[in-house]
């Protein structure tokens, strides 16, 4: 006998009080660790340490929260939830190894292309219809933060 199981979903566009407040939170790390490096060099190693840390960890987090939503996709996991998964585990995974020059804007560049594929993801019914409106702003903070990183780190 095959269980079946029907779910009836009614989602607004509304950002939860909740969400945001851990989505933005999620990315202050990054304008913190800028500023502390500007304020305080001999703590810049420290910093950019942490945010490598920090952004790695938060790529492969976002990698089990695609994962996690494409459970729940009517006919199964599609084909841009898999990659997003793939790509942002690999990306979390590569900037643990990788030297901070090339760590930073590894995560900086996953978080760019998730401003721009969790919008579409939303209206694709891949991911809740709120990060339409949520992710781009909330990945903007992360992404300011870790250009000024970047920059320290590349250019210095």
């Amino acid at each position: 006998m095959t269980a079946r199981r029907d779910l009836n979903l009614h989602e607004g566009s509304r950002i939860p009080p909740m969400d945001a407040f851990l989505a933005y939170g999620a990315m202050l790390p990054f304008p913190a660790a800028f500023v502390v490096a500007l304020a305080a060099p001999f703590l810049a190693g420290a910093a950019v340490l942490g945010a490598q840390l920090w952004g790695a960890a938060l790529l492969l987090f976002f990698s089990g929260v695609r994962r996690g939503l494409s459970f729940r996709t009517p006919g199964g996991a599609t084909g841009p939830q898999m990659a997003a998964f793939a790509g942002l585990f690999s990306a979390g995974f590569v900037a643990l190894l990788l030297p901070a020059a090339w760590a930073l804007p590894l995560i900086l560049v996953a978080l760019l292309l998730m401003a721009a594929i969790d919008p579409v993801a939303a209206r694709r019914a891949e991911a809740p219809l709120y990060f339409e409106r949520l992710r781009p702003p909330q990945l903007a903070v992360g992404v300011a933060g870790l250009a000024g990183l970047t920059a320290m780190v590349v250019l210095f």
